[in-house]
């Protein structure tokens, strides 16, 4: 990625507020559009679309930092395109084919998360789609059943091969969703095999980390650079 081509180990922070003038320099935000929505939804569409052109002036003007836009329509693109340094698409929409070209269009760096229940092989066909757009792909982790998911060092064996750089979200292997059932285990949330993951990254190539500020899938930053810019 262009802003990032020459950084390793690196966290995409993603939230609903852009507060980049307190992150550590190997941080970059990321606003959560469509999880903001939602916790605004009594505004209306006018509305919304009004405060989140002022969040994002706002965030452009204050810092000289990189700053991304986690986005799930190509309204949304449309919008964050204009402030935003680059593109964060959730595994969802990671193969709907209207996102990824119009995210393509806006000729910005993307971040495009692999879907967890998308074959390791597929990885390239999300390559193949957006074609000369600057790629960085993120594993999320393969769904694995009772609201668990296996990091498969198979997927990032093949993303490495796309030759992008490619990254692990921490949040998504330890809470799924950000949810909580009261029939998963604790263990599988325990926040150390953060570790685990960093170091099965690095040994694969994963050059960045994913984490959330928010809800119950939220991380540390500060815990998770011990792991990943500490080491």
């Amino acid at each position: 990625m262009s802003f990032f081509s020459s950084s390793n180990n690196f966290i995409l922070e993603i939230g609903f507020e852009l507060s980049s003038t307190s992150l550590h320099e190997s941080v970059f935000p990321v606003y959560d559009f469509p999880q903001w929505k939602i916790l605004t939804n009594h505004s209306s569409k006018d509305h919304l679309e009004e405060q989140s052109r002022d969040l994002l002036k706002k965030a452009k003007s204050s810092t000289q930092r990189p700053f991304g836009a986690l986005v799930s329509s190509a309204q949304e693109i449309e919008i964050a395109a204009q402030y935003a340094n680059f593109l964060y698409i959730p595994g969802e929409l990671c193969r709907q084919s209207d996102i990824l070209e119009a995210a393509a269009h806006s000729h910005l760096p993307l971040v495009v998360e692999r879907g967890c229940f998308l074959a390791p092989i597929d990885v390239v066909r999300i390559v193949e789609k957006l074609k000369n757009a600057d790629v960085a792909l993120v594993d999320c982790g393969t769904a694995n059943g009772y609201s668990d998911s296996v990091l498969d060092p198979r997927v990032l064996f093949l993303m490495q091969k796309t030759g992008k750089k490619i990254g692990i979200h921490l949040s998504d292997l330890l809470s799924p969703e950000g949810q909580t059932y009261t029939h998963r285990p604790q263990w599988l949330s325990d926040t150390d095999f953060i570790q685990a993951f960093v170091r099965t990254g690095k040994a694969l190539g994963a050059s960045f980390y994913v984490v959330k500020s928010y809800g119950k899938g939220a991380i540390s930053t500060d815990q998770a650079l011990k792991y990943t810019v500490g080491n």
